[in-house]
């Protein structure tokens, strides 16, 4: 078991293999492609302003009720994820920071791959705690130029059952495009160098 998921957490918190197993839809594969391009391009002009255009394609794409960046700031240690470029319902709570040892982010950093967690509310008070209820929340992470992840591309699924593996990589191919922005914007928002 994960060191960052309580003991307490229910068996169902994550559930990432349900990815594998629910029935595919029909992507528009060529149209995504051209979109991430698109915004690929653009990436070498304005990287930090192609970053919300990112979020609104994952949010497209998914059917998402809300998409964000979480972005990991180590200092003081453990450090904390500061949420960026928040749409859908979600986007009130723009620069709010949550916990990294105490977090669906915090995992998908610990397994350095996509998860998908079920009404992680039921586990995490600081969800609860804000009124927010989160029927499932696919994540993937952001990788630094040594591969190292420090930070994560979420989107919120208004029912349970809403993402598949499909989404789950559609997810990691605008997660690298992220990534690259984030490295290369003269205003970075995190030192993605020290954060490894």
């Amino acid at each position: 078991m994960d060191p960052h998921i309580p003991a307490d957490a229910p068996h169902d918190l994550f559930i990432t293999e349900a990815l594998d197993t629910r029935p595919l839809g029909a992507p528009d594969y060529k149209g995504e492609a051209r979109a991430i391009q698109a915004l690929a391009v653009r990436m070498a002009d304005d990287p930090e302003g192609v970053l919300p255009q990112f979020v609104d394609l994952a949010m497209q794409i998914t059917g998402a009720a809300s998409a964000g960046l979480s972005l990991w700031e180590p200092d003081p240690a453990p450090g904390v994820f500061r949420w960026r470029h928040l749409r859908g319902t979600l986007s009130p709570f723009e620069g709010a920071t949550t916990p990294r040892n105490f977090s669906p982010c915090g995992i998908t950093l610990d397994r350095n791959c996509p998860v998908l967690t079920l009404h992680p509310e039921r586990t995490y008070n600081w969800i609860s705690d804000a009124g927010v209820v989160a029927p499932e929340v696919l994540l993937v992470p952001l990788h630094d130029g040594a591969g190292e992840p420090f930070g994560t591309l979420w989107v919120v699924g208004e029912t349970e059952g809403r993402f598949t593996r499909d989404h789950a990589h559609v997810l990691a191919d605008l997660a690298e495009c992220i990534g690259g922005a984030l490295r290369t914007s003269p205003a970075k928002p995190v030192e993605v160098a020290a954060e490894g």
